[in-house]
């Protein structure tokens, strides 16, 4: 019997039980950030499922980055940073939200942003969260992002390698991808880093050539 092999891995519900385990986590921002292109976003949600395909990440650096929110020492809002890697760091910016993983070890304020994802499932539910008919740019965008899958600081230190209410898991079948690597965006310091990067090609992106507006 030949497999057929489901490019977004979400054919099954055995394809969510492929969770990224902390270790994955464990690791530099750069390497998380990179490696996080092509998994899968899930939002669990009232017994809804709501899951994206990461196409879009920013490294936060834990030394020498003064775009970090951590920069400037430990605060009550960047606390989680300085806690185990694998958890959400979610933080408000204006009326929007953004959703971050800690990476490194304890003491080590890095995370990497998601700032989009291509919507693959639960998208009714996504557009009821945020009403839009573009699909392009319904998840394209940090803010739009944590909109559309209800993400807000309830899930502000969430484990998100239990598989439950918000976590990432890697496709049935995996792909190589190629990588898209350009300066920061959205941010007023040490935006000329090379460190925010993106699923080559995507139109699902925040923002570049191949972005649908």
């Amino acid at each position: 019997m030949q497999r057929v092999c489901d490019p977004h891995g979400i054919g099954g519900t055995a394809a969510w039980h492929k969770v990224l385990a902390p270790s994955f986590y464990h690791r530099d921002p750069v390497t998380v950030a990179c490696e996080l292109l092509g998994k899968l976003l899930v939002r669990s949600l009232d017994g809804d499922f709501m899951i994206g395909r990461v196409v879009e990440t920013e490294a936060y650096l834990a030394a020498d980055d003064p775009a970090n929110h951590a920069f400037r020492g430990r605060t009550g809002r960047n606390a989680v940073m300085f806690g185990p890697p694998g958890h959400a760091y979610v933080y408000a910016i204006h009326r929007y939200h953004c959703l971050n993983v800690v990476t490194e070890g304890e003491g080590l304020p890095s995370a990497v942003l998601i700032r989009a994802v291509e919507p693959l499932m639960g998208i009714d539910r996504m557009q009821r969260q945020r009403p839009t008919g573009r699909l392009s740019t319904l998840t394209s965008g940090p803010g739009r992002l944590c909109q559309a899958l209800a993400i807000d600081r309830t899930l502000n230190g969430w484990d998100v390698t239990r598989a439950q209410r918000l976590w990432f898991v890697a496709p049935a079948c995996s792909a190589s991808v190629t990588i898209t690597v350009t300066a920061r965006i959205g941010v007023t310091s040490a935006r000329q880093l090379p460190l925010r990067f993106c699923l080559g090609m995507s139109p699902f992106v925040s923002r570049g050539p191949y972005a649908r507006r």
